[in-house]
């Protein structure tokens, strides 16, 4: 695909990736499910990125994005957050520092072509995304990576009215609002941090923490008058010896964030679970629990890898490029498939799918 002076990835087959295998029966009871399922995805980057790295910041610095509608429907998807924050990479290395107008001028820019598609919907709340799987259109669901705000609190209705429904208090690093998951020094949750809960709980934002401090996150979660999520995560006692294990989540703050009636969106990061340089859907299927687990695949459209450590700077190399099986949200019908190989009943299926992110909606949306 070559719009303009951009040639991007493909939506769907970027890299070889797994079909997970299904008997005949199974098969039959896979289309039947997809059906009946409203396949819901707490954090995903649908943003198409290029081919080639040396085009990158030319095309964050330009006016229209592409965005991955093709791949999105392609994998079942009824909705999907769309975790918004690359064009703020344009002024940092650092996505904990990025600017608020940056990020509102992706938001504005993802809206307007939205807006463009027939067979796309902007949703913010559980009936829009009801609304979308009868159409049989694909639901945007504006998110963000984190809120961006520094120490202005009106900023929480601004990215309200444009849109937002859903929001990361913090990114990895130290911030007004709190500490990020990365700071040495883990401070928790700030007066203003407090303020800014109370005010997405007014206006009805679900609160993310998956990328605060572990006080941060415990912090919020007793402080919210409604259930926060991680929405993004996995186990960090799953997997305490991956290559990016320090990204995981400890019991006691998936439990808390469960007890309150919480929701933990499974992560489909490469490296973020195994050292294996082949790794495949079957270690984010490890992951899957009933009551208060949803997807959160983090994936995006193109090679998220290379982007970390080429333009964020991140470690490597890598242990694995991609993950086969989910290496894109065009790879979300194998989550149902994984599922029902692994013997889940229908009713799990339909939770895990979408059926509990819908519940954390209703009650926090309204």
């Amino acid at each position: 695909m070559t719009p303009g002076r951009f040639h991007f990835v493909a939506q769907v087959g970027r890299v070889p990736s797994m079909t997970v295998p299904l008997d005949r029966q199974q098969e039959v009871r896979f289309q039947r499910l997809m059906e009946e399922s409203i396949m819901i995805d707490l954090h995903q980057h649908p943003m198409v990125l290029p081919e080639d790295f040396s085009q990158y910041w030319e095309y964050l610095r330009s006016d229209r994005y592409v965005w991955g509608y093709d791949a999105v429907r392609h994998g079942g998807f009824t909705a999907v957050g769309t975790a918004n924050v690359f064009r703020g990479m344009l002024h940092t290395n650092e996505m904990s520092f990025i600017r608020f107008s940056d990020l509102l001028e992706e938001i504005s820019m993802m809206i307007s072509d939205i807006s463009q598609h027939d067979d796309v919907l902007q949703v913010s709340s559980a009936a829009d995304i009801e609304s979308a799987k009868g159409q049989d259109k694909v639901g945007f669901l504006p998110t963000v990576e984190h809120l961006a705000i520094g120490n202005e609190l009106n900023l929480v209705d601004v990215l309200y009215n444009a849109g937002i429904r859903l929001a990361g208090l913090t990114y990895s690093r130290k911030a007004y609002i709190g500490d990020g998951i990365f700071e040495r020094n883990d401070g928790g949750l700030s007066d203003f941090g407090l303020e800014v809960v109370q005010r997405m709980n007014e206006l009805g934002m679900v609160v993310d923490v998956s990328h605060a401090s572990v006080r941060t996150a415990m912090d919020a979660i007793e402080a919210s008058e409604t259930p926060v999520t991680f929405s993004h995560d996995g186990s960090y006692t799953l997997s305490s010896d991956s290559f990016q294990a320090r990204r995981l989540r400890r019991d006691e703050e998936l439990l808390a964030c469960a007890r309150k009636g919480g929701v933990i969106g499974i992560t489909a990061v490469p490296n973020r679970f195994s050292n294996d340089p082949e790794q495949s859907i079957e270690c984010v299927l490890d992951h899957y629990d009933l009551d208060h687990v949803a997807i959160g695949t983090d994936t995006g459209i193109g090679d998220s890898v290379g982007v970390g450590e080429v333009v964020m700077g991140r470690p490597g190399p890598a242990p694995a490029r991609y993950m086969n099986g989910l290496e894109s949200p065009a790879d979300g019908k194998n989550i149902i498939r994984g599922l029902i190989a692994r013997g889940y009943s229908d009713e799990d299926v339909k939770k895990i799918a979408g059926g509990n992110a819908l519940a954390l909606f209703r009650r926090v949306m309204g």
